[in-house]
């Protein structure tokens, strides 16, 4: 996988973990998952607190994730085309955690109805989330619904 598409999943698996620091991931999979963030948090910045411009990156990104993503994503990627192996457990940290997070897949065949939602929820903090809808004659239809993301 290059290094682009490992820092940006390295981003997008640390941006909640950060926004996140001092409460806790909701469930098993929430818990699994905070782990694996902040394991790979401190092997970033492990390689990267002795560089002051990459540390202010680190520590701008840690303070507002959203704000500084792509200066951390952009240096993350720097590091790792230059060091293979760091670029290999980032990887594969991204990967287990997504292959480990929750899954929810939706399919909804439905005709003749005021309305369809095929998923509600209030809060989904990670994993994935498929959802098909074949609908005829439905007045209102809502494929996802979620009220807050990350």
């Amino acid at each position: 996988m290059d290094p682009a598409t490992i820092a940006a999943g390295a981003a997008a698996l640390l941006a909640p973990y950060l926004k996140k620091a001092g409460e806790d991931f909701i469930g098993e999979a929430g818990k699994y998952a905070q782990e694996k963030a902040r394991g790979l948090w401190q092997k970033i910045r492990a390689k990267l607190d002795g560089d002051a411009p990459a540390k202010d990156v680190l520590d701008r990104f840690e303070k507002d994730p959203d704000a500084h993503g792509p200066a951390f994503q952009a240096k993350v990627e720097e590091t790792l085309a230059a060091d293979p192996p760091l670029a290999r457990a980032v990887s594969a940290a991204v990967a287990d955690v997504k292959r480990n997070a929750p899954s929810i897949r939706v399919v909804q065949n439905i005709t003749d109805a005021e309305e369809a939602i095929a998923l509600r929820a209030n809060r989904m903090t990670a994993g994935t989330a498929d959802v098909t809808v074949t609908a005829a004659r439905v007045k209102k239809s809502i494929a996802v619904d979620i009220g807050e993301i990350g």
